[in-house]
């Protein structure tokens, strides 16, 4: 049986002819409350408000409560002890760059960050194939430096060599990567831990962002990333929990698909009974709401991380549902803090990973996406605070 929709992103004119142009074809069959009768499917507006919902059965007050926790920006860092000792001049910090396009907007970050402390940053390039990490880990074991950070480099390429290092007492920072225990080092920033928070919030998301009125959701899986795996299956977990009777189907997208949006539309014209999307790569929805309102379908509402500053114009725009931004900068100095701490002995693992991920991204909506057009910054200011811990 059809079920109506309310849609409180009225200021988003293209989501408005969408709406419109797709509501008589919906066959969506929707949330039930416990007598069995349908609930509206509602999207929530900017300011948080729900016309309608939630349905029985289904835990919005949860996921509202654990998506508004990441919508609160960051008031300081989450490290606030000082080294036992200053950070000195002939300190030697090794990158591992693997030499893709997000690797040289984090490379260009932790010079600032190197160049601010006062240390020697070295430039390894690795390639992403299995012989050039080899052989250039095996420079940065002849480089002897007093730091690694690597990032994204799965260390099963460099496991020899990563062991070596450590046994040398080197300070190895290994993050976006799940396996760091199998390799004897810790869970960093985007690891395993990390990756998992995420998933929760994009679950939670899917909840919360249609009121607690949706139960048939789509995962836009990228199958090379293997942190994308480890929120899928965090996201199933947790939407298991919010809602038992909820449906998540998944659809892989390459994360080299020239037209990602195209895909979205396909798939949501082959599926009307989808009321919500997400995805690890907002990138997706770059240009999709267009596309969506020319192929006349009406379930186009998704919420995306890791988003890029076309997705944070949508979102002023009225165009996008919800964004989950990460601050890359933030991210590449709590790196080199962790090489820091390592390196003189005193660095705690991380326990309080939702804690961890707050520090460095904020989920995003019309409402406030407009503060971070010109750029996310989870903590302005953040650069003092760190040389104050350094003694610089």
């Amino acid at each position: 049986m059809h079920r109506g929709i309310q849609s409180a992103l009225g200021v988003a004119a293209v989501f408005s002819v969408v709406a419109l142009a797709g509501c008589a074809s919906s066959g969506d069959a929707g949330a039930s409350d416990s007598e069995g009768s349908e609930v509206e499917l509602t999207y929530m507006a900017a300011d948080g408000s729900c016309a309608s919902g939630p349905a029985d059965g289904i835990n919005f007050d949860e996921a509202n409560a654990y998506v508004t926790s990441f919508q609160q920006p960051s008031t300081g860092l989450l490290e606030t002890e000082p080294l036992p000792e200053a950070v000195t001049s002939d300190t030697t910090v090794a990158f591992l760059n693997n030499d893709t396009a997000v690797a040289g907007i984090m490379y260009a970050y932790m010079e600032q960050a190197a160049a601010t402390a006062g240390v020697e940053l070295v430039n390894v390039s690795t390639g992403t194939d299995a012989q050039s990490i080899n052989s250039a880990l095996n420079s940065v074991i002849e480089l002897q430096p007093d730091i690694v950070i690597s990032v994204a480099i799965d260390a099963t390429f460099f496991q020899d060599q990563l062991a070596t290092l450590l046994d040398d007492g080197v300070a190895v920072v290994y993050a976006s990567q799940p396996n760091a225990e199998e390799f004897g080092t810790n869970d960093s920033l985007g690891g395993l831990n990390g990756s998992q928070v995420n998933g929760k919030v994009l679950a939670a998301g899917a909840i919360n962002f249609t009121c607690g009125t949706g139960d048939e959701f789509v995962f836009y899986n990228i199958p090379e990333l293997g942190f994308s795996a480890i929120q899928l299956e965090s996201t199933e977990e947790y939407l298991a929990e919010l809602c038992p009777d909820c449906n998540l189907r998944v659809v892989d997208i390459s994360i080299a698909d020239p037209s990602p949006a195209d895909k979205i539309v396909s798939d949501l014209q082959s599926h009307p009974e989808t009321d919500y999307f997400i995805t690890p790569g907002d990138q997706f929805q770059v240009g999709l709401a267009d596309k969506a309102s020319l192929a006349g379908i009406e379930n186009a509402y998704g919420f995306g991380q890791s988003s890029l500053p076309p997705n944070v114009q949508q979102l002023v725009d009225g165009q996008q549902s919800a964004g989950f931004a990460v601050d890359l900068n933030m991210f590449m100095w709590m790196l080199l803090d962790e090489g820091f701490r390592k390196q003189q002995g005193v660095f705690s693992e991380y326990a309080d990973w939702d804690a961890v991920n707050r520090s460095v991204s904020l989920v995003l909506t019309q409402e406030n996406a407009g503060d971070y057009v010109e750029g996310f910054v989870a903590y302005p200011g953040f650069e003092d605070d760190f040389l104050a811990l350094w003694g610089k």
